[in-house]
């Protein structure tokens, strides 16, 4: 089984993927010029695994910033867990934001509700 560690940059989030337990995390900023290549590790392990899931899926999301460009990635991620909770699987996501950034604890609400998926929002202490 795999395990994937993407490190962060000033501008880009740090990714760990673990697919023996199912488990990916993206964590920090997330504001690159070009987000696809950042994101496209996470959007490839999902194809990979979809079919084969036996057990529950996880990813978690800790920003500290996220611009339009990731947003519409993490829009493309959370759709395919849609596409898989739709097919049956377990998938669920878990949105971390800091208590004070109403911005990313709006998004991580709009997001669950748009995406009708098992969706739990923390709040993280300043």
């Amino acid at each position: 089984m795999e395990i994937i560690r993407v490190e962060k940059t000033n501008n880009t989030p740090s990714i760990f993927i673990d697919e023996a337990n199912m488990f990916c995390s993206i964590k920090g900023a997330s504001f690159p010029e070009d987000a696809y290549p950042v994101y496209q590790h996470v959007l490839d392990w999902l194809g990979r695994v979809k079919e084969k899931l036996s057990s529950k899926l996880v990813i978690e999301f800790d920003y500290d910033f996220l611009n339009s460009i990731s947003h519409k990635k993490v829009w493309q991620i959370l759709d395919e867990l849609k596409s898989m909770h739709n097919d049956g699987k377990d998938v669920s996501v878990v949105w971390y934001y800091l208590e004070n950034d109403e911005d990313i604890m709006e998004a991580g609400e709009d997001l669950a509700e748009l995406m009708n998926i098992p969706f739990k929002l923390i709040a993280k202490e300043v």
